[in-house]
């Protein structure tokens, strides 16, 4: 009959020990609420991302999409566009033409003559470009930005002009016999301004 009595309390207090340590680890709430099981679960699928749960959506105004657009268009380089496009002026022929009565004469003449088919000078808003050499087949290319100055001479009552364009680095870039020198020169200047401006 003791013996009854000692195990009775021993299991009795094994089982308030296991108890207390249960209240701790609050896993006794799901003995006594039912609902603790149903709220774990919740809060478990709002932390995996249910679909079923509200989220704040940022407000996109109309005025910032329409900000970025402009910042876009800015960003794109303007089309390049062709200002002059020709072959030299074709009054440089003249004078060789006329030396052709002497055999020395013949070979400016034909060096003029060939320049006519071979070169080919080309002014955009982006660059100048210059092409010679056999068969036009050698291409020279210069931009604004590397420009420091142009320096030209006018010839034939200034129908035309032997222009030289010094770049930073004190190269240089002929456009002998240049016809339309005036308008070409300011185009040139124009462009060279703007990029000065841009780069400050």
């Amino acid at each position: 009959m003791i013996h009854c009595f000692i195990d009775f309390f021993f299991f009795l207090h094994l089982f308030l020990n296991f108890y207390i340590k249960m209240s701790r680890m609050k896993i006794t709430e799901c003995f006594i609420s039912p609902s603790f099981l149903t709220k774990k679960i919740f809060l478990k699928k709002q932390k995996n991302g249910n679909p079923n749960s509200r989220k704040k959506i940022p407000n996109l105004s109309v005025k910032s999409l329409s900000e970025d657009k402009a910042s876009v268009g800015k960003t794109k380089l303007e089309a390049e566009k062709i200002f002059f496009e020709g072959p030299p002026s074709k009054l440089e022929l003249v004078i060789p033409f006329f030396s052709i009565i002497t055999v020395i004469g013949l070979i400016p003449f034909v060096a003029s003559l060939v320049r006519q088919f071979w070169v080919r000078y080309r002014i955009t808003n982006r660059r100048i470009s210059v092409d010679s050499g056999f068969g036009g087949n050698s291409r020279v290319e210069i931009v604004y930005r590397d420009i420091k100055e142009v320096n030209y001479i006018s010839r034939f009552g200034g129908k035309m002009a032997d222009v030289v364009v010094v770049l930073k680095d004190d190269a240089q870039l002929e456009l002998r016999s240049l016809p339309e020198w005036e308008e070409n020169l300011d185009f040139i200047q124009k462009n060279i301004d703007l990029n000065k401006k841009k780069n400050v």
